[in-house]
């Protein structure tokens, strides 16, 4: 993976992801989503230390570019990030617009917003060309899931 400062990298693609939670995520304030009360300290350092590596490695991870696209690896990697940037905002609107019915109370309910976002990032690994950047986004939504079923 080459690191450099571009204006042409991932942090577009990261943009939305992160836009959405800034924007949305404070309406969330079920305690079965949002508590840290269940949660060993370790396990939150575990779960913090790839999310920041997840949401600031983008900007160093350039957009593959030119004849790079004429493989079918950055086609299908905008098709799993589209898709899964979808699938994952969907993931989010019953906790937001129905917090109080079956499915937002149930631990798949709880779960999606937790393990869905990895389709985007995957997809953001694709179009990065960049197998740190999955790997290390995998960690995360491994302890980001675990912590979210400590409130389970």
């Amino acid at each position: 993976m080459k690191m450099e400062l571009t204006l042409l990298n991932c942090l577009w693609l990261i943009l939305p992801l992160l836009a959405w939670n800034l924007i949305l995520g404070p309406s969330i304030n079920d305690p079965h989503v949002t508590s840290d009360a269940h949660s060993p300290p370790w396990l939150l350092i575990a779960e913090n230390v790839p999310r920041i590596l997840v949401f600031a490695l983008p900007v160093l991870t350039p957009l593959l570019h030119g004849s790079d696209w004429l493989s079918t690896l950055p086609k299908a990697g905008m098709a799993v990030y589209i898709i899964g940037t979808l699938v994952y905002f969907c993931s989010c609107l019953p906790l937001l617009l129905a917090p109080a019915s079956t499915w937002s109370n149930s631990p798949a309910g709880l779960l999606d917003p937790r393990l869905t976002p990895y389709l985007s990032f995957l997809g953001i690994a694709q179009l990065g060309g960049s197998r740190l950047y999955g790997c290390i986004s995998a960690v995360f939504i491994f302890f980001h899931t675990w912590h979210g079923m400590q409130n389970l």
